[in-house]
């Protein structure tokens, strides 16, 4: 039950705290990495508990009190931001360290010293080492922990409703064990706290009382929590704002970036008939274009809580000739065989590795295939007005130089975003002329506010600090996601190779302390997290936007890690040092052949039901790996149970947050996809030079 409900919390907690920090590979590292690293250090703090008489009756209160330390962290998490910050300041990675430790320190601590109560609980009883047994039925509370959250609760419930299911499953759970273990005062405190926990759910709308508090000079009129976002829309003074993740996405009142993100490109063609666009319908650009004598738009966004919010607050169900197309943009790219005039892009900015995807030579190869000979695209970036630093000279010029793969002609129009536009056709910059000309009735972008002299100047200055040999984004070495994180770091005065030193220094002191067998568990942690987030990753790349795949390759992941720390004996029978050896030399040869895969299921155009199937079964097998070199080493260790489970269990965290963290954010965007697990091979082929130095490596199976 441990792994059930850490799992669900821990994706529960990730989302709220999103909702609070810039959501990108660096922030969610290091919510990850506080994650593991105060999960450690409850585990090492368990081996204090142990000392304490009646470990049943400890392990039955503090996993009782998880049931309600979520419910309590959520709402710390809303109150106390209204305390702590600004309410709409962009904060950086010291706010989002230093917070995220503070709220979740309560239930990782716990959690962490349950682990280490329960192994040693377990291994007194029944006179044997069950450490690994532990962590293996750890794993599979997380599967079933992903199955429950993935493909039911994040779909059907609110936040504080999923709150809710878990505290009552887990308060039932415990109440029942401490009856029959006759710990009736537990049972009692339990039933009793919850009872109040159900007043304050029954008669308040949690969801909204406590995101109202992100909102306090706004009235919130609808909310809908989807996979992939927390969708708010607020009143405020006859002004209907729209939010995602606390990030305000349009409003009603902005008519000039509305007008220049619609009339910018279509001006420039000379008939748009088939139009596509790419996520951005509630900024209410579909009216704009229709000012034009289009005759298919096509609206694509991955998003269904978008499209509702669409259907919900513009009358877009009349328009005849708008397809609204639930579906990925690159998996439609794929499928369809409609080739457009004008393609609209107003998907994310490259902050993420998930993002990247649509501003890469590759996604621009497979629009083009879709376009007719003079169309025509538009893609923006923040605005920098009349000054460019130098990361905003390197992203626009990073994605300049990456059009121009597969574009004749690209041009600048700065407004209220930088509007990037491409076409093999002319492109040019008089737009007041030509909205004159086609008699277009607009509000801002006309003769009035627009001077054309005036915006060709400023293109052209703009245009001048494009770096013509700026490298190209690709799929697989994704540049243009490092230049976004470079830039936001530079808007909150933080230094790229910041979370990387603290991570070499934090992880290498633990590592270089640690026994040897202890050093193979922080190569197994390491590698199985950073080769399962970069599978995930790839195969994102490669097939589109896959939020099943995400939950999938999980549920494979802990199941692989509960077979391989449960049943390793039955295919090694003995253990020895010498073999965990083995064991990392077959992962770091593992690393060495999966980006050969990588490119080679690339250049095969294989059926994606077939990629996915080997993907699944190369993260089965290395998390057998990883699973059971966590076991075999905690067999092989000679140290008290208490010891033995706090430290392995707190390593294995500890390696498992530096790969995730410095996969997704360093060796991914330097290195590229091919040489990403350079780091990881680093590691294991370390931790090996160690065993194979130890004097008990002779002891070979």
């Amino acid at each position: 039950m441990l792994g059930f409900i850490t799992f669900v919390t821990q994706v529960i907690l990730l989302r709220e705290l999103l909702t609070f920090f810039y959501g990108n590979e660096l922030t969610i590292g290091i919510i990850l990495a506080t994650w593991m690293l105060l999960t450690g250090l409850g585990a090492y703090l368990g081996r204090f508990f142990t000392i304490f008489n009646n470990q049943r009756e400890h392990i039955f209160g503090l996993l009782g009190s998880l049931a309600f330390i979520p419910f309590l962290t959520v709402l710390a998490l809303h109150f106390l931001s209204q305390l702590f910050f600004i309410p709409g300041i962009m904060l950086g990675i010291p706010e989002t360290f230093y917070y995220t430790l503070l709220i979740l320190s309560p239930f990782c601590i716990i959690s962490g010293i349950l682990f280490t109560l329960i192994a040693n609980a377990e291994s007194v009883n029944l006179r044997s080492n069950r450490v690994g047994l532990v962590y293996a039925w750890e794993s599979i509370g997380c599967l079933i922990g992903g199955l429950v959250l993935n493909f039911v609760l994040i779909w059907v419930l609110s936040t504080f409703q999923s709150l809710y299911v878990i505290m009552t499953l887990v308060v039932f759970i415990t109440t029942v064990l401490s009856f029959r273990n006759k710990n009736f005062l537990i049972s009692g405190i339990l039933i009793f706290i919850y009872l109040i926990f159900n007043v304050l759910f029954l008669t308040n709308n949690l969801d909204k009382s406590v995101r109202q508090l992100s909102y306090s000079s706004q009235t919130i009129q609808y909310i809908n929590e989807t996979p992939y976002g927390i969708i708010v829309v607020t009143d405020q003074a006859e002004q209907i704002n729209y939010y995602e993740n606390n990030v305000l996405m349009a409003t009603s009142g902005d008519v000039a970036l509305r007008e220049e993100s619609v009339h910018f490109p279509m001006v420039q063609h000379n008939n748009p008939e088939n139009i596509l666009v790419l996520s951005g319908i509630i900024s209410g650009i579909i009216p704009e274009i229709m000012k034009y004598p289009v005759k298919r738009i096509d609206y694509v966004d991955v998003n269904p809580g978008v499209i509702q919010l669409a259907k919900k607050y513009f009358t877009i169900d009349s328009i005849n000739i708008l397809t609204l197309i639930e579906k990925d943009p690159v998996r439609y790219l794929k499928k369809t065989t409609v080739l457009y005039d004008v393609v609209l892009i107003n998907l994310p900015k490259p902050s993420t590795i998930q993002f990247n995807r649509f501003y890469t030579v590759e996604f621009f190869s497979l629009l083009k295939n879709r376009l007719n000979p003079d169309a025509l695209i538009c893609l923006s970036m923040p605005s920098s007005s009349n000054y460019l630093n130098e990361e905003t000279q390197n992203l626009l010029s990073i994605i300049t130089s990456t059009l121009r793969m597969e574009f004749k002609n690209t041009l600048i129009l700065p407004g209220m975003e930088d509007f990037i536009l491409a076409s093999d056709s002319e492109i040019n910059s008089n737009i007041a002329e030509r909205i004159a000309k086609l008699d277009i009735q607009n509000e801002y972008v006309n003769s009035f506010y627009i001077h054309d002299d005036l915006l060709n100047e400023r293109s052209i200055k703009l245009m001048s600090h494009i770096d013509p040999d700026a490298a190209i984004n690709r799929d697989f070495n994704p540049i243009g996601y490092q230049s976004s994180i470079k830039l936001w770091l530079s808007f909150v005065d933080f230094k790229y190779w910041v979370p990387a030193l603290i991570i070499f220094l934090f992880a290498g002191f633990f590592y270089f302390k640690a026994n040897t067998l202890n050093k193979a568990v922080f190569a197994a942690g390491f590698a199985g997290t950073s080769i399962e987030i970069l599978i995930l990753l790839v195969f994102q790349v490669l097939y589109g936007y896959a939020y099943f795949a995400a939950g999938i390759f999980f549920m494979i992941f802990m199941g692989g890690l509960a077979i391989g720390s449960m049943h390793w004996q039955k295919v090694f029978k003995n253990g020895s040092e010498y073999l965990v050896g083995k064991l990392l030399f077959v992962i770091l040869i593992f690393t060495i052949i999966l980006p050969l895969f990588f490119k080679s299921s690339k250049m095969l155009g294989l059926p994606d039901n077939l990629i996915l199937i080997i993907f699944i079964l190369l993260l089965f097998f290395i998390s057998l790996l990883s699973g059971a070199i966590f076991s075999i080493s905690t067999y092989l260790s000679k140290k008290e149970i208490k010891i033995l489970a706090s430290d392995a269990y707190g390593l294995d965290l500890i390696g498992s947050a530096s790969g995730a963290l410095l996969l997704s954010v360093y060796f991914v965007p330097l290195l590229g996809f091919n040489l990403a697990l350079l780091g990881t091979g680093f590691v294991c082929l370390i931790s090996l030079i160690f065993i194979l130095k130890s004097p008990n490596q002779a002891n070979k199976c």
